[in-house]
């Protein structure tokens, strides 16, 4: 039955499509048969097309076939207009995602970047120093015979120099970052060039031998702004670590290369939304100078201050305070005789000018010399500052301050210290500036000009500015700067320093010497970014 087999083949075969597509279609097992296969076999058997032998082989022929293609997965067809769909909207998903993640937009950075904040500035000096005819030679080195440990009576002294002249190139480099942590916390960093035991430069000489540079760590902050939300206390924070001076201040007080170790809290109250609201502001804080681990106490700046500021005019703005600094602990003592217990009551670093004293009585000769601070100080100051906007580009500004030692006693000075003279407890700065208020752009200029008269115990010496004749105090004398800006961020700045000592006393012999004049010019080309 060549017919009837030829037309079993062409069944068993349709029957095994049919039973693949019921294997595809059921989701745990195949299906024996479908209904509808079934029937039709059924019918050619009682046509007597086939036997049923042959329809039971068909059958069986289908179900073998079926379990042999088990593992054929069906891929449904989409069309071809819904996968362009598809794959468009897949696409713009993705870009969003992007977009609001800053990843694939050409040079844009990751978005937690944008909590961070880059600043710095490099400085390029020539810097020139002269020293006038009649200086005495022989001021000692009071901060290297410190480091020494002391030198014996016998020994010749490290000088100060005070009369050869020098030139020197030198750089600064600073690289500050900071960061929102949140609407109300900031942090921040910086690094800087510069001696790491000199809290007043941040400069580095370009010598020897093309050495290289220092650099340090003299930014280090968490700052907290709790109250932004509050209209009064909004600008109310505290900081901790090492910062920028928290104070109002002038150069007879705080050099302004001085950074703050400790922590303070600061307000500034505005008494209205108008800008002619008065302000009133005020910082108090502790500071760390020294801390040892002998029984020795440890030395500490306690500090205040409260001003406030008037603007009558859209063109005029007064701004005036009061501060007490109180340096605890910082006067020497005299060690116990025969012993070294109260060493580290002397200043590791000093610039010039304060009244000193030998603090060892070793009871042997020769005596060897380590010198501490005389007086005590806890310096009043009053500072005060008034701007006038001449034009819209053009402005006037006049600053003043006034600073007093009220810890300063001269009797004691001669009776326990053996200190012949001082030049006195007083100090007071005056400066005037006209031009533009900052150097931003080519063309933007300022002059300014100024008088200041330091006394020798009006304040610690180390802390103020380094560049006026010796750094220090007990000097007096004027400094003219002159800025202007040659494009976007650069400027060049001169500056004039002219200093006199006002009553010069030799610590090794307590002898007045002849005074110490000195010149210093400086040219710097100084670039912001």
């Amino acid at each position: 039955m060549p017919k009837i087999s030829l037309a079993a083949r062409l069944l068993a075969s349709a029957a095994s499509g049919a039973l693949l597509l019921t294997a595809d279609l059921a989701t745990a097992q195949t299906r024996p048969t479908d209904p509808s296969t079934l029937d039709i076999l059924q019918v050619l058997v009682e046509k007597g097309v086939l036997s049923q032998t042959d329809a039971d082989a068909v059958l069986g022929e289908a179900r073998k076939r079926s379990e042999q293609r088990s593992d054929v997965v069906r891929v449904p067809y989409v069309p071809e207009a819904l996968r362009a769909e598809i794959k468009e909207e897949v696409k713009a998903d993705v870009m969003a995602t992007a977009r609001q993640e800053n990843w694939a937009q050409p040079g844009a950075l990751p978005n937690w970047l944008d909590r961070f904040t880059l600043s710095g500035d490099m400085r390029v000096r020539g810097e020139w120093k002269n020293f006038g005819d009649g200086n005495t030679p022989l001021i000692p080195n009071v901060t290297e015979i410190r480091n020494r440990g002391g030198i014996s009576e016998l020994a010749t002294p490290p000088f100060l120099s005070t009369t050869d002249g020098r030139f020197r190139s030198r750089v600064r480099g600073r690289l500050a970052v900071d960061a929102k942590v949140s609407d109300s916390v900031q942090a921040g960093l910086r690094f800087v060039t510069g001696d790491v035991a000199d809290p007043t430069s941040t400069n580095e000489t370009l010598s020897p031998n093309f050495d290289k540079v220092n650099v340090n760590l003299d930014r280090a902050f968490i700052k907290v702004t709790p109250f932004r939300e509050s209209p009064l206390l909004r600008n109310t924070s505290a900081i901790a670590g090492k910062f920028d001076n928290p104070f109002f201040a002038t150069e007879i007080m705080w050099d302004r290369d001085v950074q703050f170790d400790g922590a303070a809290l600061s307000t500034d109250i505005a008494f209205g939304d108008h800008f002619s609201a008065p302000h009133l502001f005020g910082t108090i804080g502790a500071f760390p100078l020294d801390e040892f681990s002998t029984k020795t106490e440890d030395k500490v700046l306690y500090a205040v201050q409260l001003g406030g500021s008037i603007q009558p005019t859209e063109r005029m703005k007064f701004r005036a305070a009061a501060a007490y600094y109180y340096f605890d602990n910082v006067q020497g003592q005299f060690n116990t005789l025969g012993l070294r217990d109260h060493d580290e009551t002397t200043p590791r670093r000093v610039q010039y000018g304060n009244s000193l004293f030998n603090v060892r009585r070793d009871n042997a000769v020769p005596n060897t010399v380590l010198f501490g601070l005389a007086s005590g100080y806890e310096v009043a100051a009053l500072t005060a500052r008034a701007e006038f906007k001449l034009t819209d580009a053009l402005m006037l500004a006049f600053d003043a301050e006034g600073l007093v030692n009220t810890a300063f006693d001269d009797n004691t000075l001669r009776t326990t210290y053996g200190v012949p003279a001082s030049s006195g407890d007083t100090a007071w700065h005056i400066r005037g500036t006209i031009g533009t208020p900052k150097i931003d752009v080519r063309g933007d200029w300022q002059f300014s000009a100024g008088y200041r008269h330091i006394e020798a115990d009006a304040t610690l010496d180390l802390f103020t500015d380094s560049d006026f004749g010796l750094g220090g105090t007990d000097q007096e004398g004027f400094v003219v700067r002159g800025s202007i800006g040659l494009s976007e961020r650069l400027a060049l700045e001169g500056s004039w320093f002219s200093a006199r000592t006002i009553d010069l006393i030799d610590p090794l012999t307590g002898a007045r010497a002849d005074s110490i004049d000195s010149d210093t010019a400086q040219l710097d080309l100084i670039v912001k970014f």
